[in-house]
């Protein structure tokens, strides 16, 4: 998708002061109505879609690595992963998995490329969550390798410590509901399941053992 307006230093300064005179509430109206992906799915700019349900929407990138490059959107409005609920974040990647099996069938492609970036800093050019689906092939030109940094034993070892510190506040917890249906050829609102047999096998019962005949009670 194309990048939004840039604004000017002066403009920022005005969003900003409109901004801290805002509620929290409104604050969030406004983000929607600027987003790009928040208007697509309103219908208000055009786009290709692939597959949607309740939660998550898929379309056609608009300016793709290759053919059948798609971006899996959640419907609500977060500006980063980390704002996400479990369960939508769960759901968001069980829909990217299955369109990806899609795009391996429909493209020929050699393989698939999830991406997902997390503010402007990683690349993100759109305030809304999505992840990048992108079919790839050898020699596609598509760039995502980078230039290892160097770092010593002790740099590995302090960030080690600081990370594995901080992530002990990480708790995951199962979705208590099915996350989404197969989506090769229906939205999961349309798909249900097969009934579920809830009548107890009976063991079979064993052939009763014939007796030694050279055991057998002689009668008078």
């Amino acid at each position: 998708m194309a990048e939004e307006q840039q604004y000017t230093p002066e403009q920022i300064a005005e969003i900003k002061k409109k901004l801290a005179s805002m509620k929290p509430e409104e604050v969030q109206e406004l983000i929607k109505k600027q987003c790009v992906f928040c208007r697509v799915l309103k219908g208000e700019i055009p786009t290709y879609p692939i597959w949607e349900d309740d939660k998550v929407f898929v379309t056609l990138e608009i300016q793709p690595g290759n053919e059948g490059h798609v971006l899996v959107l959640p419907k609500e409005h977060y500006s980063v992963l980390p704002q996400m609920p479990d369960d939508i974040v769960a759901h968001l990647f069980s829909v990217a998995k299955q369109i990806a099996s899609v795009i391996f069938d429909a493209t020929g492609a050699e393989g698939v490329e999830l991406r997902q970036r997390n503010g402007q800093a990683a690349g993100q050019m759109i305030p809304h969550v999505h992840v990048h689906v992108i079919p790839r092939f050898q020699k596609d030109g598509i760039v995502t390798d980078w230039k290892p940094k160097q770092f010593s034993e002790d740099d590995f070892k302090t960030t080690q410590k600081k990370l594995a510190g901080l992530a002990k506040s990480i708790k995951y917890s199962a979705p208590k509901t099915k996350i989404v249906e197969k989506i090769v050829h229906a939205p999961a609102s349309q798909v249900s399941p097969g009934p579920v047999s809830k009548t107890k096998v009976k063991p079979k019962r064993k052939a009763p053992k014939k007796k030694d005949p050279r055991y057998r009670r002689k009668t008078p």
